[in-house]
């Protein structure tokens, strides 16, 4: 298992990547977007930026928060956690660029919005935030401690509420939304059944 600086060093990558990844995708469609605004929420911002701060530095300053084995399953562990974060990038940017314009940090209407059911939003309701889950578990994978683990919980409970928040309002507002949540799964695709 690597410890302390490559822990640190891989979540601040995967961190630097995502908002790297997020700003160029605010950026790019955030023009589009109708009176509403950006789609940034400067608060959540600031308050992500300063998790990270935590998560980047615990390894180093409070690495005995972190479990840590000389197991080479510990290193196979961690492999699976930059995997699952390499997945979880490539369903984050899959969704974004299909949703494109009407993604937003906070739960709204746009005018003009309408329901999207192709691509990623074909499988699930909500793949952005499943990339969210993805990423967190990957982080805690590749640094088992206390800190990625309150992050993990925090994020699950954080965007299931999101969510929920995002369906009520769009099944009260949005025509074809009630239909499209009932034969929609929220947050994994179905299996395919057996025949």
């Amino acid at each position: 298992m690597l410890i302390g600086l490559p822990q640190s060093a891989a979540t601040f990558l995967t961190i630097l990547l995502f908002y790297t990844v997020d700003f160029l995708l605010i950026r790019r469609y955030d023009k589009q977007r109708q009176a509403s605004g950006s789609g940034r929420a400067w608060d959540f911002t600031l308050f992500i930026f300063l998790l990270a701060a935590v998560l980047i530095t615990q390894p180093i300053l409070l690495p005995f928060l972190s479990y840590r084995t000389s197991a080479a399953w510990g290193l196979i562990v961690q492999l699976l956690g930059g995997f699952l974060i390499l997945a979880a990038f490539a369903l984050h940017i899959w969704s974004r660029t299909h949703l494109r314009h009407y993604y937003a940090e906070r739960v709204e209407v746009q005018p003009g919005h309408q329901v999207i059911d192709s691509g990623p939003y074909k499988l699930m309701r909500h793949p952005v935030i499943t990339s969210f889950f993805g990423i967190a578990a990957g982080l805690f994978l590749i640094n088992p401690a206390l800190t990625t683990l309150a992050a993990l919980l925090y994020t699950i409970w954080d965007f299931t509420r999101a969510a929920r928040q995002e369906e009520d309002l769009l099944t009260r507002t949005l025509p074809g939304y009630a239909d499209y949540a009932r034969r929609t799964p929220r947050f994994l695709p179905r299996l395919p059944k057996n025949r």
